[in-house]
């Protein structure tokens, strides 16, 4: 986890707690977490190994897990395999997985009204990119 989003995650929850707004959910929730995939297989090689790696980060209400597939040495995608995540937040978050997938960078904006879940997909991805470095 990037310090700038560590420092927005402690401020997030500090203030969640404050308001009582944060609510730990014990049971997974149903979501579209089949991912998003990009069309890599037109480009040049891209920077990363072959497979399919996986990377954990804390989301909303717990870890988050996530699984890469890099294609051609490109993100060709990107799916969350285990989260307890409400559904809603995991919805909102979609055109988050296709933007990371469109610009093949972690460095996009975090989605608003699903924060955590945002940092947590982010955070995740970008620990199974490290494992794919060459």
């Amino acid at each position: 986890m990037t310090k700038s989003r560590k420092k927005w995650l402690v401020t997030c929850v500090v203030i969640g707690i404050c308001l009582g707004s944060v609510v730990a959910q014990a049971e997974v929730v149903e979501a579209d977490t089949s991912g998003a995939t990009a069309d890599v297989d037109s480009r040049a090689p891209g920077p990363y190994r072959n497979g399919t790696f996986t990377g954990s980060a804390p989301g909303y209400n717990g870890d988050m897990t996530v699984q890469v597939t890099i294609k051609n040495g490109w993100i060709a995608q990107t799916k969350i395999t285990e989260t307890k995540d409400d559904a809603d937040y995991i919805t909102k978050i979609q055109p988050l997985m296709a933007a990371v997938m469109e610009k093949q960078t972690t460095k996009t904006d975090t989605v608003s009204g699903a924060t955590f879940s945002s940092c947590g997909f982010l955070d995740a991805v970008d620990q199974a990119i490290e494992k794919a470095k060459a």
